[in-house]
């Protein structure tokens, strides 16, 4: 990437973030990062274009998390997988909140973008195999509570249940604190 697409990126973010989607101009985000207009659509085709680009992490942490998620896995494995998926997440703290603030246009957009990819296949595989794996009789079931209540305390502290109160916590400060809370739950060393 260029800087001043990263740049664009970047402000668009936050303006997206600060008065929501609807209310930010493609007018204003070239002026806060100091281009033309012109110089923005050479990057852009459009404010929803950007948006689109804020919003592929979103969809890249989900093929992530359905690749950790395997048959029959030990708490230790499962512990694990949560544990690089924390790392991934934590960079992308600020996607929940520009998904919170912009739900109208997370769910149009979002829509589109399932429709003209493999999006919702994969979403709806991760699901399958998160159902397949918590619904596994063969593991006991106390396994399977804490399993699914450390991927509940993930998205909790780090997802949407949380908002903004961790937003400023460091990353480096937040996420072995993330990883320790998953081993309480899983009760795994």
């Amino acid at each position: 990437m260029n800087d001043t697409r990263d740049r664009i990126l970047q402000v668009a973010l936050d303006l997206f973030i600060e008065q929501g989607f609807d209310k930010t101009s493609l007018r204003e985000i070239a002026e806060r990062v100091g281009v033309t207009k012109a110089a923005l659509y050479y990057h852009f085709a459009s404010k929803e274009a950007i948006f689109r680009t804020l919003m592929q992490p979103a969809f890249e942490l989900q093929q992530q998390a359905m690749s950790l998620v395997t048959e029959h896995p030990t708490l230790e494995e499962w512990s694990a997988g949560l544990a690089r998926l924390v790392e991934s997440v934590i960079p992308q703290r600020r996607l929940f909140e520009l998904f919170e603030n912009n739900q109208s246009v997370v769910r149009a957009v979002g829509d589109r973008m399932m429709a003209e990819s493999d999006i919702a296949d994969v979403h709806e595989l991760m699901h399958g195999r998160l159902d397949a794996v918590l619904g596994d009789e063969t593991t006991p079931l106390a396994d399977r509570v804490r399993m699914a209540g450390a991927v509940g305390l993930v998205m909790g502290v780090l997802g949407f249940a949380a908002g903004r109160a961790f937003l400023n916590v460091p990353a480096d400060e937040l996420r072995p604190i993330v990883i320790d809370a998953i081993n309480d739950v899983l009760r795994v060393d």
